[in-house]
């Protein structure tokens, strides 16, 4: 069972408009966890025009995140966060936690990790089918 988080996805962009980075910024990650790893990315989560997919595992748990574009003032940004993990395969995860050695509060942690991408489920299932 994976545990669904909530999120922000920000699209830094260069000086020609370019998407230059993508940050997920999600909350409900554990306060001692570890590194997120085997991270997925499915430009569609459930077939034609479902929302994109993250997941990742950390400490034992899967995480997942979906971006639905349809409720966005701007859906060809799924686009673009499909080329974008298309061509860099890496994902850039942001979180706050409580720090046990700073008494100010939470602390902003970040971390990136390579990401597969995959079409959709169904692709992402077959390809698994083939190492194994």
């Amino acid at each position: 069972m994976s545990i669904v988080l909530d999120g922000i996805v920000g699209i830094q962009r260069d000086q020609n408009g370019d998407v230059a980075n993508v940050v997920w910024f999600l909350y409900g990650l554990p306060l001692d966890g570890g590194d997120p790893k085997n991270a997925v990315f499915l430009n569609e989560s459930f077939g034609t025009n479902s929302p994109q997919m993250i997941s990742f595992d950390m400490d034992d748990e899967e995480y997942v995140i979906y971006a639905d574009w349809d409720s966005a003032t701007d859906p060809c940004q799924a686009k673009e966060l499909k080329k974008f993990y298309e061509r860099y395969g890496y994902i850039l995860i942001s979180s706050l936690r409580n720090d046990a050695k700073i008494e100010q509060g939470p602390v902003r942690r970040e971390w990136i990790t390579p990401v597969k991408y995959y079409e959709d489920y169904v692709t992402m299932v077959n390809a698994m089918a083939k190492v194994g």
